[in-house]
């Protein structure tokens, strides 16, 4: 097997139901060695005792590709195996409510940093420690709505609601695992590691843009705006039902784009209308170029309907269900699905990453194959033996104990 970017590096995963394990699983997909640390009785996202074989789907899908062994943090013993195995880490990734939940546990980045100046701590965060948020418990949905993303989703005659995505968790993990990165590049440099943190809140603030520029420019809060364009001047912008029960998503966002519209759908009234011909001409006539354009629609099938747009280079696209977008055969072909066997399961798909070193064009067949997650303390023994040379004299004990 080749190497990859990663496969020098290793990682301490504390992390927990999201945000943390996702991260987690993007360091394993370009080779890191990723140990999931779990408290005994397994992490809030297994759900080992009402779970098929001891995982739930969701920890399925977060955690391939990683080895696992259980630690209790608050056994002196465990604490300090722990450290030990800190010794031997260069990343220690968590997504504890807030620092205080490792400095209770007397494992700070000072004491890990003790134990090995070269380690990187990478926190994921609601918000960043020292904030005025700090204390506030966050969750994807609480973030949401603190950041902004809550009150700018819906339509405007109806109450603020959440983006159906995890958008605050998936977009914080992808930050952190650019936090990461850099860190190590630094520590290349300066021998020395450090702390990194990456709060949901700061990472979800540039998705705002469409939103957040016409308020720094203008003054102006748009509110909820459905599905039409945060600033009016794209018309047709929204989606519209076709004849077979489906909907279409098309954007004009030009005005080339609007006449090569109307040839497409070969409206002559519309395209002749001189005073249709600029964008924000249209956005003041946004209501009746809507009726006009789901009259075409209603007219022809979703395939149809998309087949004509596009071979015009209109930017559009089927609005898909949840199937068919999970179950497209473009997701495995691309390695975002990789199907993995787990006992008490048998074979499922899992998330594989979508940061892929592979020639432009090719697919995820040559990947590398990806080992399923582990078994709740799957993988303590040869760890501790690996890592710390500890035999089963040493092991026995702790596992009646509990502490791993």
């Amino acid at each position: 097997m080749p190497p990859r970017p990663l496969d020098d590096v290793r990682v301490l995963d504390l992390g927990q139901v999201y945000n943390g394990p996702y991260c987690g699983m993007l360091l394993a997909a370009q080779g890191a060695d990723v140990i999931k640390i779990e408290p005994p009785g397994g992490e809030i996202v297994r759900r080992a005792a009402i779970s098929p074989g001891g995982a739930s789907y969701s920890f399925l899908m977060l955690n391939a590709g990683k080895r696992g062994m259980t630690l209790d943090l608050k056994d002196p013993r465990g604490r300090e195996i722990f450290l030990r195995l800190v010794e031997h880490a260069d990343v220690v990734l968590e997504n504890f409510r807030d620092a205080s939940v490792l400095a209770s546990l007397d494992l700070a980045y000072d004491v890990l940093a003790a134990r090995n100046p070269r380690v990187i701590l990478a926190s994921g965060r609601g918000y960043r420690n020292g904030s005025v948020y700090e204390q506030f418990g966050a969750m994807d949905f609480t973030v949401q709505a603190i950041s902004g993303h809550m009150s700018i989703t819906g339509f405007p005659d109806q109450p603020p609601v959440k983006a159906g995505a995890t958008l605050c968790d998936m977009l914080g993990s992808v930050h952190l695992f650019g936090a990461i990165l850099l860190a190590l590049r630094e520590r290349e440099r300066t021998g020395r590691g450090r702390a990194v943190e990456m709060p949901m809140l700061d990472a979800t603030f540039p998705a705002l843009m469409a939103y957040s520029s016409p308020y720094l420019e203008k003054g102006l809060d748009v509110g909820r705006t459905g599905n039409r364009h945060s600033v009016p001047g794209s018309s047709p912008y929204g989606i519209y039902p076709t004849s077979d029960g489906h909907w279409i998503a098309i954007m004009c966002v030009t005005d080339a784009h609007w006449r090569q519209f109307c040839t497409a759908i070969g409206d002559d009234v519309l395209l002749a209308d001189e005073t249709l011909a600029k964008g924000p001409q249209r956005a003041a006539r946004r209501d009746e170029i809507d009726a006009r354009v789901r009259d075409w629609s209603c007219a022809l099938g979703r395939q149809t309907a998309i087949a004509q747009l596009s071979g015009a280079g209109i930017p559009c696209a089927p609005v898909r269900t949840l199937g068919e977008a999970v179950d497209d055969p473009y997701n495995e072909e691309q390695g975002l699905l990789r199907r993995v066997t787990y006992e008490g399961w048998g074979e499922v798909r899992v998330l594989g990453s979508p940061i892929q070193l592979r020639d432009p064009g090719s697919t995820a067949a040559e990947l590398p194959p990806l080992a399923p997650p582990p078994k709740l303390g799957e993988h303590a023994r040869a760890i501790l033996a690996e890592l710390l040379g500890m035999g089963d004299a040493e092991i026995d004990p702790l596992q009646k104990d509990g502490v791993v």
